[in-house]
């Protein structure tokens, strides 16, 4: 007989989990940029099918004026919440919205450059998916 606990574990964090970006990218998508980047996190996190928003759907949000609203909307029914980079994490911070962050999977972003340091922050975001344990 096969178990179903994996697979209901799987959907549980499904349901839950929300991936939330800065902004659509003005540049066209080519290899080795950040939405690539992302998918292979996603996949290495092992969580299957996660939600996914921006704080602004504009390419060319000024990075000011923030539809608290709108992202309190998109959050609401998520416990399992993952900023990508700094900016969107201090706007989650100022919302009041418990998050983990990940670097920002841009190819600008420096630390993407180093294997072990984006092993450690995956590691540490499979452990607050799972347990909701900052680590």
């Amino acid at each position: 007989m096969v178990s179903l606990a994996p697979r209901l574990k799987a959907i549980t964090n499904i349901m839950r989990s929300i991936i939330i970006g800065m902004n659509p990218t003005k540049a066209q998508y080519r290899k080795g940029c950040a939405w690539y980047r992302l998918q292979d996190w996603i996949d290495e996190l092992d969580v299957g099918i996660v939600a996914f928003t921006n704080l602004s759907h504009d390419p060319h949000w000024d990075k000011r004026t923030i539809d608290r609203e709108h992202v309190l909307s998109c959050v609401r029914g998520h416990d399992k919440v993952i900023a990508l980079g700094g900016l969107v994490s201090k706007i989650l911070t100022k919302l009041g919205v418990d998050h983990f962050t990940l670097p920002h999977p841009s190819p600008l972003n420096r630390q993407i450059n180093d294997p072990e340091f984006i092993s450690d922050k995956l590691k540490k975001c499979r452990n607050y998916l799972n347990l909701g344990v900052y680590i």
